[in-house]
């Protein structure tokens, strides 16, 4: 429903903030969207973006669509600026913004929202919000790090959840997950070829809704409904008790960066001050084409300069797309960048975290809980990561208290790793419905940003460009939401 605040007439369901007016304001990481407009004396919002649009059930009409650079930065994954929306003059309410509607007027303002200074142990802060989750729950069991960690925590408050380990049958060697002593891991097998079928694709809302959180969202829904208990879930622990290497303070052991794992991106480096140099400037690589050049120097026809770390582009944008997504790649950073300074490293990471994979419904999320993230807060970076023989060692706290409880064989892959390979095997096995489809009808194709011939050549390439599954997958999803 909307809702309109005047200077003149202040409604009631607002939040109150004392006798000078009312108040918008987000405090909280994961809270429900709430979007608003501001005019002369005159504040709107509401929780569904149609009503600020002038639409029905959640539909938006054809003006209002995101624009091809938006979507495009989609299938990149990366996230639009943390208050944008396509509609003229909407913007989604950031966390740490408020609305103030007084007699003076409407202000807008951002305060980072504080966390409690926790004197205690995180391993005690996880428990402690385990301790007041529902009864009986159960743990979304990966059978790596972070997952084994909120089982020691259950276990520390006196806990025996059922740990539920979601069997995907994907292909390769899958190794039984690490057992936890005390507790029963139960597999519950799932189909991930439904889970990702881009026919299901949600439609409505603002922006397509991405399987990087639907996938993760109908995982969780399954494993509730098969074991008909609350699930408590791991996510986000790992990203937010990691330090980076640019943060510790080497010392006088700064010798052992030569060998440090993370600048094996581009090789081991050449030189201690190389390697000194480049942590400073908090990168690990550097792509600068020719030492003796001067450093404003750029060629002409050169190439692109380099995709950030971590992301290769699809090459299936045409010239159009190119510059659209470039366009729109460097706005969002320089607006996500003012954003995360703002919040700092930990609350910033929280925020892009839930914003970019994490599903908020439904689900047990201690990383969020404003207890843990203090006492996440108050850890130096020195107690989350160290160089210890040549390797960069990471999450510390998680580390430890796994260790003591004696959980061996841990799973190292990553949380995004299951989704890139359920991705690339479920466009192997489509490939062929797939490539129809698009010959026949593509919304991004009509657009002009992307070829679909060149799409279709990745996908008759197989397995073998893996490596574009989950933006293909994207591409995909993106294409049926902009026709559904």
């Amino acid at each position: 429903m909307l809702k309109v605040v005047t200077t003149d007439r202040h409604d009631a369901e607002t939040a109150p903030v004392g006798t000078r007016g009312l108040a918008l304001e987000r405090r909280g990481i994961g809270e429900k969207d709430v979007y608003y407009r501001v005019g002369p004396g005159r504040l709107e919002w509401s929780e569904d973006p149609a009503d600020l649009a002038g639409g029905s059930d959640g539909q938006l009409p054809d003006r209002h669509l995101p624009a091809p650079g938006t979507l495009l930065a989609l299938v990149h994954g990366l996230a639009p600026p943390p208050d944008a929306t396509p509609l003229p003059g909407v913007r989604r309410l950031a966390l740490g913004t408020a609305v103030h509607v007084g007699p003076g007027g409407v202000t807008v303002s951002r305060r980072r929202p504080p966390l409690p200074a926790e004197s205690g142990s995180l391993l005690g802060a996880v428990a402690d919000v385990l301790a007041a989750a529902p009864e009986g729950y159960a743990i979304a069991y990966g059978g790596g790090l972070s997952s084994a960690f909120l089982a020691v925590a259950a276990l520390a408050v006196g806990h025996r959840p059922q740990l539920v380990h979601a069997d995907l049958g994907l292909p390769g060697f899958r190794p039984a997950p690490a057992a936890v002593r005390g507790l029963d891991v139960r597999r519950v097998p799932i189909d991930v070829f439904d889970l990702l079928d881009h026919h299901r694709a949600p439609l409505g809302g603002l922006t397509p809704t991405l399987p990087d959180v639907e996938f993760p969202r109908r995982l969780a829904a399954a494993l509730s409904s098969a074991t008909g208990r609350p699930l408590a879930s791991a996510a986000l622990l790992e990203d937010l008790s990691a330090a980076k290497l640019s943060d510790l303070d080497m010392g006088h052991r700064d010798w052992r960066l030569l060998t440090c794992e993370p600048f094996h991106l581009s090789g081991v480096l050449p030189s201690l001050r190389e390697a000194a140099d480049l942590l400073a400037q908090g990168v690990v690589r550097s792509d600068r084409p020719d030492a003796g050049a001067p450093e404003d120097a750029q060629p002409l026809d050169g190439p692109p300069p380099p995709p950030p770390l971590g992301r290769r582009d699809l090459p299936v944008m045409t010239p159009q797309g190119r510059v659209a997504l470039q366009t729109t790649q460097q706005a969002s950073l320089s607006v996500w960048k003012d954003h995360l300074d703002f919040l700092g490293p930990l609350l910033g990471r929280a925020d892009a975290g839930v914003t970019e994979r994490v599903p908020r419904d439904s689900l047990v999320l201690p990383a969020l809980d404003p207890s843990v993230l203090g006492a996440l807060e108050v850890l130096p970076p020195e107690r989350l990561g160290r160089v210890s023989r040549g390797l960069f060692r990471n999450n510390g706290p998680l580390v430890a208290a796994v260790a003591r409880h004696r959980v061996r064989g841990l799973r190292r892959a990553s949380s995004s790793f299951d989704l890139r390979l359920a991705a690339a095997a479920y466009l192997h096995r489509e490939r062929a419905k797939i490539i129809d489809e698009l010959e026949r009808e593509s919304a991004l194709a009509d657009m002009g940003v992307i070829d679909p011939g060149a799409v279709a050549g990745l996908l008759r390439s197989g397995p073998g460009r893996a490596d574009h599954a989950l933006p293909l997958l994207r591409l995909l999803w993106i294409d049926r939401w902009l026709k559904g």
